[in-house]
């Protein structure tokens, strides 16, 4: 018979190479101890639906000018391409991308990218973080338009099931104007122009400790939206951190008062718990004020403290910088179990949209109306079809990968990183 200590040697013998298609993060067992979870299968089986290798070649970060907007391209053995819009800190995170972006996935079969990415969050921990998640979140999300391509299937399709065809959006003012009038003129004209039915204006001053860009401005703002648009229009308010849970009651108490219906990451991202007790007292005064966030947690084990604590309404994790679309779909299997709503952080316009309208698609409990930039981003390089709201909506794209094709001119004069 084998002693204890032999019985606890053979068995950390057999669990001492990690375990391809592991599970991501800790669960509670039935005594509520968390524990690493078992192996499990990954949400989409890429190898069931293409039957060869999608060995990657090249991931590559280009400039359509020098300065200008960053792509993501990812070609493999066979010349097949998946191509993004770069991560909105990607200007900040080159050396990240080239240090572990590219060596991760080079020469590797693309339809593993679960494990891959798994991987990389097992050996990079030292360097986990914001930034470097970013990094990698933006290939893997071009690596899942590669895959779409050679498989000749769209994304929401390979996520499955597509639920909706087209998806409401939001004007999201992404400014902190202290002109209040100048603000509210340009989201007349937008919604005008795109027929949304929902706005998101900017309150408080970002990471502020409870101060405001201009004195009373976050108070005239929002009466000033409200009495603009009229009782119909559908408002959210974003304070990037603004306020701590005293300050951030009394502005609730003024959001409802206006009817808003989302106050979006009320306090700073990293303070989890105030964030907690702030949603909780919201919602002992049962206001009809959902409190959103998220945009800025990437750690898993984070996101398992928020959705388990329920300490948001609307859950809005970002596709990339989040890591991509894999470690997204994780966080909203969580919010989902936790009954909390899903409405992803995506500050895009046009066809930079288009990751984000395929996760809506088939999210099972997509809460609201969607971010859209209300400011243009002109998109300077060519590319089909050209997405813009119709009617307070965009149609989800039909092609294959994320639907969206880029012109081969555009390599011709962009600048490789």
């Amino acid at each position: 018979m084998l002693s204890r200590r032999a019985l606890i040697g053979s068995a950390l013998a057999s669990v001492a190479a990690p375990v391809m298609g592991q599970g991501i993060v800790a669960t509670r067992d039935a005594r509520g101890r968390l524990r690493f979870p078992p192996a499990s299968p990954p949400p989409v089986d890429f190898r069931a639906l293409i039957d060869r290798p999608v060995v990657i070649r090249g991931v590559e970060l280009w400039l359509t000018q020098p300065g200008q907007t960053p792509l993501i391209r990812v070609i493999d053995q066979d010349g097949a391409t998946g191509v993004v819009r770069g991560s909105t800190k990607a200007d900040g995170t080159v050396e990240l991308f080239k240090k572990f972006a590219v060596p991760r996935f080079v020469g590797r079969d693309a339809r593993d990218v679960f494990d891959l990415v798994r991987r990389a969050a097992r050996e990079d921990y030292e360097y986990a973080g914001l930034p470097y998640w970013s990094a990698l979140g933006q290939v893997e999300v071009a690596i899942w338009d590669l895959l779409g391509q050679v498989a000749g299937m769209r994304c929401a399709a390979m996520i499955g099931p597509v639920l909706r065809g087209t998806i409401p959006i939001y004007m999201s003012s992404n400014r902190r104007d202290p002109d209040v009038a100048g603000e509210i003129a340009h989201l007349q004209a937008r919604v005008a122009e795109t027929g949304a039915r929902a706005v998101k204006v900017k309150i408080g001053r970002r990471m502020g400790y409870n101060t405001d860009v201009a004195a009373g401005r976050t108070a005239a703002l929002i009466a000033g939206v409200r009495r603009t648009f009229g009782d119909a229009m559908t408002i959210y308010a974003d304070a990037n951190g603004a306020y701590d849970s005293v300050m951030g009651l009394e502005i609730a108490a003024m959001l409802e008062d206006h009817g808003v219906a989302m106050l979006e990451e009320p306090c700073p991202f990293e303070d989890f718990e105030m964030t907690a007790q702030l949603t909780a007292r919201i919602r002992r005064r049962r206001y009809r004020l959902k409190v959103g966030g998220g945009e800025n947690d990437y750690a898993l084990e984070r996101w398992r403290w928020l959705t388990g604590h329920r300490a948001l309404d609307v859950i809005q994790p970002d596709p990339m910088y989040a890591g991509g679309v894999a470690r997204n779909l994780a966080i909203m299997a969580m919010g989902r179990a936790a009954g909390l709503a899903y409405n992803p952080h995506f500050p895009r316009n046009g066809a930079d949209t288009a990751p984000m309208l395929h996760l809506c698609a088939t999210a099972p409990k997509l809460w609201g109306y969607q971010e859209y930039r209300s400011r243009e981003d002109v998109l300077d390089f060519a590319h089909t079809p050209m997405l813009a709201p119709r009617d307070g909506a965009i149609s989800l794209p039909t092609g294959p990968g994320w639907g969206i094709g880029y012109d081969p001119s555009i390599w011709r004069t962009a600048v490789r990183i």
